[in-house]
């Protein structure tokens, strides 16, 4: 996970791929700027959006997803840096320029912070640390958490990659290969 991205005082979740969550940005514009509420899947639905979607995949160098829903308790709508501009964009050209600022504050000075917390750091800076530090923890959870999970799903990863990309099948004809699996042992024909 990269550095933290902060917009209108709402830190913004970034999954094990660094792309960032679009529920936490729904509530930056709706709450940080009273910007109008809107539905997610009206801004994921829309032409122009799939689009660009298309757009980012065909072109990019990565085997990521540029638009994913997760779903549990760590869920949401994921999206590549060039959607968090565009759905920015297209909620309100004074959201779209407070993420731009936060994007810019992040790369140039490693930190986006709203510039209202300025004036928090300055008053008391003990409480304001200690409330990075407490932020800083549950990114540290998170990001244990996932590489964790990680961990485990390799050697399932292993398994597709060796029964199902190189014999070139489709997962629904891989599934059916493993009707020798029982609560005893797994012993898929395919390998």
């Amino acid at each position: 996970m990269s550095k933290q991205l902060t917009v209108c005082g709402v830190a913004i979740k970034q999954d094990a791929e660094g792309r960032y969550c679009l529920n936490d940005l729904q509530q930056a514009a709706t709450v940080g700027m009273n910007e109008r509420t809107v539905e997610l899947y009206e801004f994921t639905r829309r032409p122009e959006t799939q689009a660009l979607v298309e757009e980012i995949e065909n072109t990019g160098n990565s085997r990521i997803k540029a638009l994913e829903t997760k779903r549990g308790r760590n869920g949401g709508t994921f999206v590549v840096k060039e959607l968090v501009y565009a759905y920015a964009m297209w909620i309100s050209p004074k959201f779209h320029l407070e993420v731009i600022r936060s994007y810019d504050r992040l790369a140039t000075e490693g930190v986006a912070v709203h510039a209202s917390a300025a004036e928090a750091v300055l008053d008391d800076p003990l409480t304001y640390m200690e409330k990075v530090i407490a932020q800083a923890k549950v990114l540290k959870a998170e990001r244990d958490r996932l590489a964790l999970e990680n961990k485990e799903m390799a050697p399932k990863a292993v398994v597709f990659d060796n029964c199902v990309a190189l014999r070139q099948e489709s997962l629904a004809t891989f599934v059916r290969t493993l009707k020798a699996i029982t609560t005893q042992y797994w012993s898929p024909r395919c390998c």
